[in-house]
């Protein structure tokens, strides 16, 4: 039946097939399959601890005693076979060596719950209560575990099924049965963030590092979880935790500066900062943050070398360049300026403020039309603004043209009809016209329409 087999799998064969005989109690066809398994390979561990497990069920004790001793001579560490030993003795009575086989089991396997039971039962005939009850906790607690631990995964299966709240309450379950089962948190509070439960999830987190204290990725998701619902102090003292346990994960040192930066400590902020791009020079949004701080602080040629660095580490990021041309543009160096808000609307084209910026800066270097055409391209990507329709409103007054002018102080408001401003601007447009009556009656918004109307018509 095994001739086509290597010896190692016809003996592993036959192993199992006394193992199949011994479970239907054909203890003498078990028997007759496990020695052929032995004539193959002789002190074959697993035949030599089947052969324990037949003679045992034969009440040949001894015998099956010096098997599952063969067995650990070939397979040292078998915890399971130790245990058996044990057993054998306990049911002689020899109790010491009943204790030092369960003993070694457990020095093995610290999990086997059966042993502990074992050993409890041995010290309850030697009058050791105290012992026996030490043991009996034992057993049932690595018993709970293991059922929280069958919670946890059932748990994982419910979660990838998109069953959630099911999911949930199988972790809710594993962590009543024990409280120090880290997986059952961990995943417990990954779901309730997904649901948005954040001060749920913040105390399984809290209690993760009361489990595992040394573990910095906790302490920077909860860092997450406090910065997002805006306790800002709470979320630096867990970022900090995660730097000290990890200084080289980056991000908790960018969520960190940027908490500092919101905060309004711009100094300490860019300490964190200039770290940051000096350990992970790659970090592009780090350069924007320093430019930022550089602006506020009105240090605006370091800004414009920062932000040339940055564009250097990410040349494609429309946010840079823009950047660059509001500092240039500061320093009332507008050529520069222009060119930096045409390469910003040349990577993103839809951002009506890079189209408002380049028509301030050609505006200030006289080319007007060039800037009214930058202007209705913002008011034709964003025409909800009244400041743009004023703006424009205001370089049609430079041109003189009125009727353009007033048509645009006309739209603001109808956006925002308390802008006084722009009334402000038609009736200066009419006393240009020499319409003064007109002039006053849009000061004081009498007639405004009949009047506006009046004036381009």
């Amino acid at each position: 039946m095994y001739s086509n087999l290597t010896p190692e799998m016809s003996a592993f064969s036959l192993c199992q097939e006394a193992e199949s005989y011994l479970e239907a109690e054909k203890l003498e066809d078990a028997f007759f399959a496990c020695e052929k398994a032995l004539e193959i390979l002789p002190f074959y561990p697993l035949a030599c601890k089947s052969m324990g497990n037949i003679l045992q069920a034969m009440g040949k004790l001894d015998e099956a005693i010096n098997w599952y001793a063969q067995a650990i001579i070939q397979q040292p560490n078998w915890a399971e076979v130790y245990t058996n030993i044990g057993s054998l003795y306990a049911k002689q009575k020899e109790w010491k060596p009943a204790i030092a086989c369960y003993e070694k089991a457990i020095e093995l396997k610290p999990d086997l719950a059966g042993v502990y039971r074992n050993l409890s039962r041995v010290c309850q005939q030697l009058g050791d209560l105290s012992l026996a009850k030490k043991y009996w906790f034992q057993a049932q607690k690595i018993e709970s575990e293991k059922t929280a631990l069958q919670k946890v995964n059932q748990g994982n299966i419910l979660f990838d099924e998109g069953k959630m709240e099911e999911a949930i309450a199988y972790y809710r379950e594993a962590i009543e049965l024990n409280p120090s089962l880290s997986e059952a948190y961990s995943k417990l509070a990954e779901v309730l963030v997904g649901h948005g439960k954040l001060k749920e999830a913040i105390n399984c987190y809290q209690s993760l590092i009361e489990l595992l204290p040394e573990n910095w990725l906790i302490s920077h998701k909860l860092g997450k979880i406090f910065r997002e619902i805006g306790k800002l102090n709470d979320a630096v003292e867990a970022f900090e935790r995660a730097i000290e346990l990890n200084p080289k994960f980056p991000w908790s040192q960018k969520h960190l500066a940027d908490i500092l930066y919101e905060k309004g400590n711009l100094n300490l902020a860019l300490t964190y900062y200039r770290k940051l791009i000096k350990n992970h020079p790659n970090i592009w949004d780090a350069y924007c943050k320093i430019g930022e701080i550089f602006v506020k602080q009105e240090e605006i040629n370091k800004a414009v070398i920062i932000y040339r660095r940055g564009i250097k580490v990410n040349p494609n990021l429309a946010r840079f360049h823009y950047k660059l041309g509001e500092a240039l543009s500061k320093q009332k160096k507008w050529h520069p300026a222009i060119k930096a808000y045409h390469q910003a609307i040349e990577l993103k084209a839809d951002n009506y403020l890079f189209h408002f910026r380049l028509g301030n800066a050609l505006q200030n270097i006289g080319k007007l039309d060039e800037s009214v055409i930058s202007y209705q391209k913002a008011i034709e990507i964003n025409s909800k603004s009244c400041w743009l329709y004023a703006s424009l409103g205001q370089l049609y007054i430079q041109q003189k043209k009125w009727s353009d002018a007033i048509e645009c102080f006309r739209q603001a408001i109808q956006i925002k009809p308390e802008y006084d401003k722009a009334y402000h601007k038609i009736a200066y447009i009419f006393e240009q016209l020499g319409d003064h009556e007109a002039a006053e009656k849009c000061r004081n918004k009498q007639e405004l329409e009949y009047e506006i109307r009046k004036s381009i018509y």
